[in-house]
């Protein structure tokens, strides 16, 4: 028991402050929908965050008739250009999920329900109050996702709801296997285990846990080097030792293996990408994937939504059927075309009949200028044709924490050995806490 107390001592000292940092940066990247992460900004942060910053975007308007006109919507805001993305305005400070546009009108999807432009000022036009995170814009309606759960259908004449509904696919339609590298990203970022939101409180919890031990661990050394509180470190070692923390072992040793994965998701990609899990083995969630609407199309006739598993198509909201495999990140519609963007799967392209499209990874939006596509993508190393600001929001610096960029590229070796010497710990710990507990019994 000494050498664990040792060995559990060492890795603790040596990786503790970096496990503060990825418990309480994770716990806040887990809840990109809170407004104060993009409202809150800092000056004084790497270029690497700043760059962060500039993939927070999540969708692009350019005018048909005017190219020099712009429409930028993304977690920082609404923002218009008139002279092709040199300078922006800002218009409002709602996150912008999505802009969707007819003939006559602009719509946009943002935290705080659906807003139209009207005399150059967005303003309220459905489902205040509600988060919508993908929309659809068809010659007579609108429909809403609000968080990746709920299907709303609206007519676009008078903003009056006709219809709210619960996607629900049968399970046997849901038989789908996927690949490692989809289950290993969904496993560390919390939507892996059950439907709704489970999964991320257990991920929440572990980042929790992982913050408070890691804080009174340093606390309950330093009063034991200096010989100083006895009755506070009895304290804070009968809460550091105690089944708050035994509860924690599994969901930090889920984040602790996927987290290494993600950090050599490049060097493993081909890797993950070939091995498949077959569905008889996955968690819950995956055969019912309530809360997982990535994407949404109406096109009159047909309602269609993405998925982790592909695109669903539906005439009536009951029944639903797959009709193209691999996760549906986006669905953009422009006249009788859709685009179809995925992410760790290929892009489409639906005109009567789904075909590749060779387009951006994961590309966000589409705009049709002159007869030609201009896709809106993020993945790449530099974002053009976007506002630049001066600082990064509270989520950049927490995201760039997190996988090491804010402060080198090579800190993911860093963040590998702390990943290590968390499961010494959590290991090392659990056998001591066991130990004790049975010496007691006894």
């Amino acid at each position: 028991m000494v050498k664990l107390h040792k060995l559990h001592k060492f890795a603790g000292l040596t990786a503790g402050l970096v496990l503060i940092i990825l418990g309480i940066s994770g716990f806040l990247i887990n809840h990109d929908k809170w407004s104060f992460l993009y409202t809150t900004t800092f000056t004084n942060v790497p270029q690497t965050t700043k760059d962060a910053d500039a993939k927070l975007f999540e969708a692009y308007w350019i005018n048909p008739e005017d190219e020099q006109h712009r429409i930028v919507g993304g977690k920082r805001g609404i923002f218009e250009s008139f002279d092709g993305a040199k300078t922006f305005e800002k218009m409002t400070s709602l996150q912008c999920l999505a802009l969707k546009s007819d003939k006559q009108n602009i719509y946009a999807a943002t935290s705080d329900g659906i807003y139209i432009l009207t005399d150059a000022i967005w303003t309220p036009f459905a489902l205040s109050e509600s988060y919508i995170n993908a929309l659809s814009v068809s010659k007579t309606s609108l429909v809403a996702i609000i968080e990746k759960h709920e299907l709303i259908h609206i007519n676009k004449a008078d903003a009056k709801v006709l219809s709210r509904n619960i996607v629900s696919i049968e399970a046997e339609k849901l038989e789908e296997s996927i690949t490692l590298s989809r289950f290993v990203r969904d496993l560390h970022y919390g939507r892996a285990l059950f439907d709704g939101d489970i999964s991320l409180l257990i991920n929440d919890y572990g980042g929790i846990v992982i913050s408070l031990l890691g804080m009174s661990g340093y606390i309950i050394w330093i009063l034991i080097k200096r010989k100083k509180a006895p009755k506070l470190t009895r304290k804070l070692i009968k809460m550091h030792a105690s089944w708050f923390s035994i509860l924690a072992i599994v969901p930090l040793l889920i984040l602790a293996v996927t987290g290494i994965f993600l950090d050599h998701s490049k060097a493993l990609g081909k890797f993950m990408g070939s091995v498949t899990i077959s569905h008889s083995v996955l968690p819950p969630v995956y055969s019912s994937l309530e809360h997982d609407i990535w994407s949404v199309d109406y096109d009159d006739k047909s309602f269609r939504i993405g998925n982790r598993y592909g695109v669903y198509k539906s005439d009536d909201l009951k029944t639903w059927n797959l009709e193209s495999k691999g996760l549906a990140y986006r669905m953009i519609r422009k006249e009788n075309t859709l685009y179809i963007s995925g992410m760790g799967s290929s892009n489409r392209i639906y005109d009567g009949e789904y075909k590749f499209l060779k387009a951006p990874f994961m590309f966000r939006d589409v705009s049709i200028v002159n007869e030609t596509q201009k896709y809106f993508a993020t993945c790449g190393k530099c974002v053009t044709g976007v506002p630049t600001f001066e600082d990064a929001t509270l989520y950049s610096l927490m995201l760039t924490l997190h996988d090491g960029t804010f402060f080198a590229q090579w800190w993911i070796w860093i963040n590998d050995y702390v990943s290590v010497a968390l499961i010494v710990l959590l290991i090392t710990g659990s056998t001591r806490w066991f130990y004790k507990r049975k010496k007691k019994l006894l």
